[in-house]
């Protein structure tokens, strides 16, 4: 399927695969992956190029990628990456993920590599298309509007900076124990025994605020999640994962982890955190948080923030984060838009 999208003179679109990409290509995709996280988050050091690059070879069948990128005298200076979810849910949505060099913007390549991306969805197979934008990053904000999309979530990017956060404060919500309820560590896979455990925590996710969303909920399986564990290992990435279980019923009463890569301390990734609904108001959610941060001031003290999203409507996980110390650093928004009216905007 094509477009009638015409490409800028001095530029050539083409499909590429970069889980299987040569070294040189790979070598040049990592120097614009740099330069995009630098204008994100140019308060960082930039990530080693062995990150990024497992991040584009470690593959899964449950979310299938399809990309093209934009070159300019045999090297690439923008990229686009069209994810199917095959899960098991969500599956009518595409999510897009479209990054242009500031050096070469406003010469239609970013309309361009959209065209190819979206060109190539057949009709029938997906109804929404997907993206996200950041505050840091206006360019991508002017897109998302030129298209007629709609903000569905907005997101709040907030960060814990572990230097400076209330030790005192964090050993006092470790400690609230409620009774009747114990946590549970995994550090890695998750255990056969613990396994429905946390499949019943994680499908509290889907309580969590979507706002204009056009989203099913998650579906989570051990398939899913084994898929997760795998391409966690595959790219050296870690996760400590806390369950909160009550005693004698065994119910899972809430989750939260934490991801992060070792060679790469300065930023910890919160995963997610849910509590219950009934298990609520027992201070389970601060009691995880705490037994976290506690573990990485003692064991990762080279760690600098644990940075975390969550939407702007969710006030009880927002008040949680602000008690220990979160600060917003950034915002967020997930836009939506019909397939049809992606490829009338591609065609025109």
């Amino acid at each position: 399927m094509t477009t009638h999208t015409a490409v800028p003179a001095g530029y050539a679109i083409e499909r590429v695969d970069l889980a299987s990409a040569n070294d040189d290509l790979m070598r040049q995709v990592v120097e614009l992956e740099h330069a995009m996280h630098a204008e994100a988050q140019p308060e960082d050091p930039p990530y080693p190029a062995e990150i990024i690059e497992a991040r584009f070879r470690v593959t899964s069948q449950l979310w299938q990628r399809s990309q093209w990128a934009a070159f300019t005298d045999g090297r690439p200076v923008g990229r686009v990456t069209v994810v199917q979810n095959r899960s098991g849910s969500n599956e009518h949505i595409r999510d897009v993920d479209l990054s242009v060099h500031p050096e070469h913007r406003r010469r239609g390549i970013g309309r361009a590599l959209f065209a190819a991306g979206i060109g190539a969805i057949p009709d029938d197979e997906a109804k929404l298309v997907e993206g996200w934008t950041t505050t840091r990053v206006p360019a991508g904000i002017a897109f998302a509007e030129r298209l007629g999309s709609k903000k569905g979530l907005h997101m709040r990017a907030s960060q814990l900076d572990l230097r400076a956060v209330d030790r005192v404060l964090m050993r006092q919500w470790a400690s609230i124990d409620p009774e009747g309820y114990r946590l549970e560590w995994v550090l890695g896979d998750i255990p056969e025994h613990l396994f429905e455990n946390a499949l019943e925590a994680f499908r509290a996710i889907n309580r969590m605020p979507r706002e204009d969303l056009e989203m099913e909920d998650f579906v989570f399986s051990e398939e899913t999640v084994r898929d997760w564990e795998r391409t966690r290992k595959e790219r050296k990435q870690e996760q400590w994962l806390i369950l909160a279980v009550q005693n004698g019923t065994n119910a899972s009463a809430g989750f939260t982890n934490v991801v992060f890569d070792p060679r790469y301390p300065h930023v910890i990734h919160q995963g997610g955190t849910a509590v219950d609904p009934a298990h609520q108001g027992k201070g389970i959610g601060k009691w995880m948080k705490a037994q976290v941060v506690n573990k990485l001031l003692a064991e990762m003290p080279q760690a600098g923030f644990i940075r975390t999203e969550n939407a702007g409507t969710n006030a009880p996980m927002l008040a949680i984060n602000h008690g220990m110390g979160f600060r917003l650093a950034w915002e967020n928004d997930i836009w939506q838009l019909p397939l049809a009216d992606a490829k009338a905007y591609a065609r025109r």
